[in-house]
């Protein structure tokens, strides 16, 4: 988690870091281990990936409001001890580096869409750990 919050940027963070073994996303499905619930887990990435989807067609200022609801939806898995506070940490840090200075749409769509890589990564090591 520590190279997320350092990065001004998720695009500045390489796809070889996140998805190495024991990489960012790796390090992060070890930490969160069995307190993360599989289904927990889907369901917020499923979320993401259905702004991807509006994000690669319209672009992001017709799917910045869903990202903003984002926050909200973990909010309440968090406070319903659904989730535990390591991923809600780490998903925080990583929407926080999604937005870019200065309004810049392409960079921010950069960004999103190495938020998504992080958080496949994520899904696909937690299922190899503690796969259900």
């Amino acid at each position: 988690m520590k190279k997320i919050q350092e990065a001004r940027n998720l695009s500045g963070i390489t796809v070889e870091e996140v998805a190495r073994e024991d990489g960012i996303a790796e390090s992060a499905a070890k930490a969160f281990g069995k307190n993360l619930k599989t289904t927990q887990l889907r369901k917020f990435f499923d979320q993401a990936k259905s702004i991807e989807a509006g994000l690669k067609e319209d672009g992001w200022e017709s799917v910045s409001a869903d990202f903003a609801m984002l926050r909200p939806i973990l909010a309440y898995a968090k406070g319903r001890r659904l989730i535990p506070d390591d991923f809600y940490l780490f998903i925080s840090s990583c929407m926080a580096k999604v937005l870019a200075p200065d309004n810049d749409m392409e960079m921010t769509k950069k960004n999103y869409i190495r938020f998504i890589q992080i958080l496949e990564s994520v899904v696909a090591y937690h299922k190899y750990h503690y796969g259900e």
